[in-house]
C-alpha cells in the first residue's frame, strides 16, 4: 500500500464533507446546518492527516467519491487531540458530550482481524452512478483473495441495500445515546 498523494487526500476531504453534509451522525456531532459546510472539511482534513497510516484512502473520477479503509494490522492510538479539534470547531462542551456519547461505535467495534470501512461518500450531485462501488470494490477483493472479512457501520439507513449488494450483513444496531443510531454489518470473505 503506498501512501495517497496530496491530491488524493484534497479530494476526498471535499467528496466526504459534501456526501455526508446531511448525514445523521454528522448532523448530531454538527448540528448547525450553516455551519456544517465549513466545519466538515476542517473534520474530515484532520480525519484523514490523521488516520491509521496503514490503511487506504481510494477516490474515483476524478474525487467524486472517495473510501477510507483501515487495514487489519493492529491499529495505532490516534496521532492527534480530537478532542480540542472538535472543540474549536463546535466548542468544548459540545465536543466532549458528543465523544462520550459516540464512544459506543467504538465499543462494539469487532476485535477479530478485519478491513474496516471507514467511510464511504459520493457527491451528492453524483450519487446513484456507481461511483462508490468503484472505490468500495478493490479493498473488497483484496478481502476475498487473503480470506479476510469486513466490516462497517452505516449511519445513514437508506445505504443498507448498498452495502448488502456487496455482501455486506447487519449485525445488529448501535444507539448513540441522546443521537442517532447506526447499523453495524460485517462481510464474510468470498470464495
Amino acid at each position: 500500500m503506498s501512501e495517497p498523494s496530496a491530491d488524493a487526500i484534497d479530494a476526498a476531504v471535499a467528496a466526504l464533507a459534501d456526501a455526508f453534509f446531511d448525514d445523521p451522525v454528522v448532523g448530531f456531532v454538527f448540528p448547525d446546518p450553516a455551519a456544517r459546510a465549513a466545519q466538515l472539511p476542517v473534520w474530515w482534513r484532520y480525519f484523514l492527516d490523521h488516520r491509521d497510516l496503514d490503511g487506504e484512502v481510494l477516490v474515483a473520477n476524478g474525487g467524486q467519491a472517495a473510501a477510507v479503509w483501515a487495514s487489519p494490522v493492529p491499529r495505532r492510538g490516534p496521532e492527534g487531540d480530537v478532542v480540542a479539534m472538535l472543540s474549536a470547531l463546535i466548542g468544548a462542551d459540545t465536543a466532549l458530550a458528543r465523544l462520550r456519547a459516540l464512544a459506543v461505535v467504538g465499543e462494539a467495534h469487532p476485535s477479530e482481524p478485519h478491513w474496516y470501512l471507514l467511510a464511504v461518500g459520493t457527491w451528492r450531485d453524483a450519487q446513484g452512478r456507481g461511483l462508490g462501488r468503484t472505490v468500495v470494490e478493490p479493498v473488497l477483493a483484496r478481502c476475498d483473495a487473503a480470506g479476510l472479512p469486513a466490516y462497517l457501520e452505516s449511519s445513514n439507513d437508506r445505504n443498507l441495500t448498498f452495502y448488502e449488494r456487496l455482501g455486506f450483513v447487519a449485525t445488529g444496531r448501535i444507539e448513540v445515546p441522546g443521537g442517532p443510531h447506526l447499523t453495524p454489518m460485517w462481510r464474510e470473505p468470498r470464495r
